[in-house]
């Protein structure tokens, strides 16, 4: 992937043709999606029509998979059927995983779906795993398990776990999505304390819900100016720690910077 999902949008694998009407709509991704979506009866029909669609289909953004479980009964043949067109498929992100040899066997480039109890109690032993690249919270299904509700406060020791393991271990995040698609505050409010908890997007179910999410996470031209410039003054001088703009930088806030940069896809390495 060039650059982190910002607003990844649920899309029903049943449903193909909304996928072109989404990015027209702004989102910079989409999640296909093989397992709620998706009635029991028409799982297989629904995937073979995906790998047709995919095969026929050329992408300029994000194409993310959410695969039934692998420990069911259609989760592996998913797989095995999409490795067909993985060229077409950024990450495959896979719900219900609590233990990480179940990933021993997969392909590469994984996303692991954060909701179960279990899963926050493995998760260091999941996102050290080498073929996985992000981890997404599934604030539905954990909450469910918690027995607790979907507030921010009541997941957001969840919350915190995906952020520091995935800080230690290099990968990108995806905040749980806001189920009320009319209340559009609220979710603006919500995805920027995602953004400052340390996520890196928030995964959307309704078009509606693309600009607020990225609205929050994208930096501004003044953002982005202020990265670049942070970058070229810590890069030009010899010393560890410099002022830039009356604020002290060291390498922290540059790697901060270039993180920001990227959000955007721009190279932090190749700034001019």
């Amino acid at each position: 992937m060039n650059k982190f999902p910002i607003s990844p949008i649920f899309i029903p694998a049943n449903r193909l043709e909304w996928v072109d009407k989404t990015f027209d709509k702004g989102a910079d991704s989409v999640i296909i999606d093989l397992e709620d979506s998706v009635p029991k009866d028409q799982k297989v029909e629904t995937r073979d029509a995906l790998v047709s669609y995919l095969e026929s289909r050329e992408f300029d953004k994000t194409v993310l998979i959410r695969v039934n479980s692998v420990e069911g009964e259609f989760g592996k043949e998913d797989i095995r059927s999409l490795l067909e067109v993985s060229s077409k498929i950024d990450a495959f992100i896979l719900p219900k995983i609590e233990e990480a040899n179940t990933l021993n066997n997969l392909p590469d480039n994984l996303i692991v779906l954060i909701e179960t109890p279990k899963s926050i109690q493995n998760i260091e032993d999941l996102a050290s795993h080498k073929k996985v690249i992000g981890i997404a919270l599934g604030g539905a299904d954990l909450s469910a398990s918690l027995g607790s509700d979907m507030s921010w406060d009541s997941l957001l020791f969840s919350r915190s776990k995906i952020i520091l393991e995935a800080a230690l271990n290099n990968l990108f995040t995806i905040d749980s999505p806001f189920m009320d698609i009319e209340d559009l505050s609220s979710l603006e409010n919500e995805s920027t304390l995602s953004k400052r908890l340390g996520f890196d997007g928030k995964a959307a179910i309704h078009p509606n819900q693309i600009e607020p999410i990225t609205k929050s996470f994208l930096p501004n031209e003044k953002d982005i100016e202020e990265a670049k410039g942070i970058i070229k003054a810590f890069n030009s001088s010899p010393e560890a720690v410099i002022a830039y703009e009356g604020k002290m930088i060291d390498m922290p806030i540059v790697l901060s910077m270039e993180k920001r940069l990227r959000l955007v896809g721009i190279d932090p390495k190749n700034i001019d």
